[in-house]
């Protein structure tokens, strides 16, 4: 079968999102863990973004490598079990990367909130659950996603069913309507909560911004150094890093829901998926890494 310039493109840019991913995350992770290690007195954040990494490292492992074999033409790879885990891995690591960016979000907020009474408790409790609260973010995806093994099988056991969902080197079985509804209501809930949440905070974080530049502006025009201060360049960097979640999110979303309820199995449609829902893990290191060394 003779490859095509387009098809060479397509395995080239596969290659080069999950190389620059894996790099990326891995370079980060160890930057968070060396930076807590060495430092006297760790910053509370090196934990979440310790914890950002690594599920982005496990989403790009588990859905790009699969990707990158199906288009290689690889197609019998991957048994039943193979399947199974391997979508459960990576739906898992999806989940907690928008867990932890959410946790990322609500806690920056909480760290520049004013010094009220009200507050202050709240950013010592922040403080204090870092650790319990990305070890939630885990356990609540584990088991949220636990139902998802359920329904992927493998191509070479597939049937001639209808309502299914093609995933290249898998594909799901879609359930009868009153159990889908439950279902999909169980994965989504989670999505719902945690983007409202990521959302709500970072127009808080905006308002808080926009007070603060207007109480200093007079500083500012008095002073000869216009750079923000370090507390405004990391919260503009994490608002950055929610943005760039919801907007390839929300596209995302729109082709997945599109593919899901027409059933709509074309290979451009399930390779520009796979690509959007491999954007954020790719970026979202090298945004925090350049924006903040």
């Amino acid at each position: 079968m003779t490859m095509t310039p387009g098809d060479l493109i397509l395995r080239l840019l596969f290659v080069l999102q999950t190389g620059t991913g894996v790099l990326g995350n891995t370079f980060l992770l160890l930057s968070s863990i060396s930076t807590a290690w060495t430092s006297q007195t760790p910053r509370p954040i090196h934990l979440i973004l310790t914890n950002l990494a690594v599920a982005n490292f496990f989403f790009i492992l588990f859905k790009g490598i699969p990707q990158i074999i199906l288009i290689w033409g690889i197609t019998n790879t991957l048994e039943n079990m193979g399947c199974k885990l391997v979508n459960h891995i990576h739906r898992t690591a999806r989940g907690i990367s928008l867990c932890t960016t959410c946790h990322l979000s609500s806690f920056q907020a909480i760290i520049i909130s004013p010094r009220t009474r009200g507050w202050m408790k709240l950013k010592d409790a922040a403080l204090k659950n870092i650790g319990f609260s990305c070890f939630l973010c885990w356990i609540s995806n584990l088991l949220v996603n636990i139902l998802v093994p359920w329904y992927i099988e493998a191509l070479q056991h597939g049937h001639n069913a209808t309502k299914t969902s093609n995933y290249g080197l898998c594909f799901s079985t879609n359930p009868e309507t009153s159990s889908a509804v439950k279902y999909t209501a169980l994965l989504t809930f989670p999505d719902i909560v945690f983007k409202g949440l990521m959302a709500g905070a970072s127009v808080y974080m905006v308002l808080l911004l926009h007070r603060h530049h207007q109480r200093v502006r007079h500083i500012h025009t008095l002073s000869t150094s216009h750079r923000f201060s370090p507390e405004a360049k990391a919260t503009q960097t994490i608002l950055l890093l929610a943005t760039t979640f919801i907007l390839f999110y929300f596209i995302n979303s729109i082709l997945t829901t599109y593919n899901t309820v027409f059933f709509k199995s074309r290979l451009w449609l399930q390779h520009t998926t796979t690509f959007l829902a491999a954007c954020y893990p790719t970026l979202s290191p090298l945004i925090l890494m350049l924006r903040d060394s």
